[in-house]
């Protein structure tokens, strides 16, 4: 454990060396903030109501706050995963003493963690700004940050396991298209799933994403005990399940290395 520390705190002083990599994603909170917000403005001044499925405005522009603050920090690790296999250089890191897939996980999330408060600290002053109001609490704060954590290590094993389909079919970029495209709708990045019908929330919260975008930004606008000890038990299951996965395919990933070359 000691070894996967040592990269993610690695990967993250990494992170702060290109300042400028970091100013470009505070611009694109920024701009993605002034946008969302001014279309919810639109929408419940056009609706003529207060609440939308118990949601008042402060409360959903700062849930769409801390989902693009989860979102925006999580990284690409499945393109440098996918350029390793095509190239052929992924064979020369299996000498190293600890695993493959495990090492990228620890080298994402210390990608992410700079992003993530890089990018909590921009939405939530462009909101606090635009908005001259403060949605959540102090506690709902400390657990929005447990469970963004955890948030980021399950998409982390997901971007993981896209990255090692580069094995059977090279280009891992429309998997991981279809995959974001899940988040957005599915797993409640612009619309809490309180405002999805009844019949495809009884589906959607049976699945991972949830637990990526959701279940963050809930727990930060209407801070729950129970809703946080539930969403902690979904998370660690899914990491597990997973984790799991990700040494299974990584066991037959590598009777193909030298089908690429390696």
């Amino acid at each position: 454990m000691k070894g996967y520390a040592s990269v993610l705190l690695t990967s993250a002083r990494q992170q702060w060396v290109y300042r400028s990599e970091l100013v470009a994603r505070a611009v694109q909170m920024v701009l993605f903030m002034a946008v969302f917000m001014a279309l919810w403005f639109t929408a419940y001044a056009a609706s003529g109501q207060t609440q939308l499925e118990g949601y008042s405005l402060a409360e959903m522009v700062w849930y769409l706050a801390m989902t693009e603050t989860v979102v925006l920090s999580s990284s690409r690790i499945f393109l440098e995963i996918g350029e390793a296999v095509r190239a052929g250089d992924l064979a020369y890191t299996l000498a190293r003493p600890l695993s493959y897939p495990f090492f990228q996980v620890a080298n994402s999330l210390g990608n992410s963690a700079p992003r993530l408060l890089l990018n909590l600290f921009t939405g939530a002053v462009v909101v606090t700004v635009g908005l001259q109001q403060v949605a959540g609490s102090w506690p709902g704060l400390v657990a929005f940050l447990f469970v963004a954590a955890l948030a980021l290590l399950l998409d982390a094993l997901i971007a993981v396991l896209i990255g090692l389909t580069a094995f059977w079919i090279e280009e891992v970029s429309p998997v991981y298209w279809i995959y974001s495209k899940l988040l957005f709708t599915v797993g409640g990045l612009f619309l809490p799933l309180e405002l999805f019908p009844e019949q495809l929330q009884r589906v959607v919260r049976w699945l991972p994403f949830q637990y990526i975008t959701y279940a963050p930004a809930r727990t930060f606008v209407k801070f729950d005990v129970g809703f946080v000890a539930e969403t902690v038990a979904g998370q660690v299951t899914y990491i597990a399940l997973f984790a799991a996965l990700v040494l299974l395919v990584w066991a037959r990933a590598q009777r193909r290395l030298v089908v690429h070359g390696g």
